[in-house]
């Protein structure tokens, strides 16, 4: 097979599954809505709380296994920093930009609505309950909707675990944006390689990579407030970032090779990965641990429900990413291709 076939066949195969694994938690949930028996509604919306912790623990292992590294080498390689610990900062920078641009967004959303309420002149009872929302806070928030709960305190509709504060939206648009970002560079690194042997195995390396964050992030967008058509573009969006990244590294041969793309790979990325760290704190684990019935408690510390999902979601996360790892540092061209296979049986 010919490299630009090869790399062809890949740019399809990588749109097809993305967009497939971003689109399997919209239907998930459509299920859920749509079935009558409550006993196995709650079951379904356990399920998906599982799968939202587990999609947690895939953010966080991109952001600490696979992106800090990333940018730590990228940064290195480029002798670019001299000492000070820029991947670190980079990240902690990428953090508190995005608190910033989400505050700003808040303050002026906040400001609107009190125009609007001085507007209406609403009663006292009313001002005070809108000041206690306001007050809700970006980590604990205050749902505006009713919880439909059984007299164990199950929560019998999956819509009603669907965190309705606005901040959702906002991180989910940050979420998609950071994601679509990091695999452009992925996709470049299969449009950059040399042989039909090397895109076949960053193929499988990056397919698995993707399969697992796609997921994660269609389950996210399904659980924000934006419409179904918002969300299937943003899954859209998402979905053609690897064969853009991929298309632009089949026209560019020495891209991949300057030093000024190295640093411009490791800020962005780093913006990225401190973008990771704020929506799993901020967004994934605080919407699980407000619901009342999987908190922890005195006689049980640590539930196992959110920490052993959370947990598992590194695992799959971990592995993809240092195969990804080994891959991209080993050159593939090599005359003894018995060396990867025993590097490879080593992970």
């Amino acid at each position: 097979m010919d490299v630009n076939a090869a790399k062809w066949a890949s740019l399809v195969s990588l749109l097809i599954l993305t967009l497939v694994f971003c689109m399997l938690p919209l239907w998930l949930l459509w299920s859920v809505r749509h079935t009558i028996d409550q006993g196995r509604k709650a079951k379904y919306a356990r399920v998906i709380s599982l799968l939202s912790c587990f999609a947690g623990g895939v953010f966080m292992a991109t952001g600490l296994l696979h992106l800090f590294p990333e940018v730590d080498e990228a940064l290195n390689k480029a002798s670019w920093g001299h000492g000070f610990p820029v991947a670190g900062f980079l990240t902690a920078f990428g953090f508190f930009l995005v608190l910033t641009m989400e505050q700003i967004v808040l303050d002026y959303k906040e400001s609107a609505n009190v125009r609007v309420i001085s507007q209406n002149r609403p009663s006292e009872e009313d001002s005070d309950v809108t000041q206690v929302r306001r007050r809700g806070g970006s980590v604990v928030g205050v749902r505006d909707h009713p919880l439909t709960t059984s007299l164990d305190g199950t929560s019998l509709d999956p819509v009603s675990s669907v965190d309705a504060d606005p901040h959702s939206t906002f991180r989910s648009v940050l979420l998609t944006a950071a994601l679509s970002l990091h695999s452009v560079f992925e996709g470049l690194a299969i449009g950059l390689q040399p042989d039909v042997d090397s895109v076949m195995q960053f193929l499988l390396a990056v397919g698995l990579h993707k399969a697992v964050i796609a997921f994660g992030l269609g389950l996210n967008l399904a659980q924000s407030r934006l419409s179904l058509w918002s969300c299937v573009r943003s899954n859209i969006v998402f979905s053609i970032a690897s064969p853009l990244g991929l298309a632009i590294g089949m026209g560019i041969e020495d891209f991949g090779h300057s030093v000024d793309e190295s640093v411009v790979n490791g800020i962005l990325q780093g913006l990225a990965c401190g973008t990771f760290f704020y929506v799993t704190f901020f967004e994934v684990l605080p919407h699980e641990l407000n619901q009342g019935k999987w908190r922890p408690s005195f006689k049980t510390p640590c539930h196992p429900h959110w920490l052993f999902c959370d947990l598992w979601g590194n695992v799959p996360g971990s592995r993809c990413f240092s195969k990804w790892r080994i891959l991209s540092s080993y050159h593939l061209s090599t005359q003894d291709p018995s060396i990867l296979i025993r590097i490879h049986s080593k992970i």
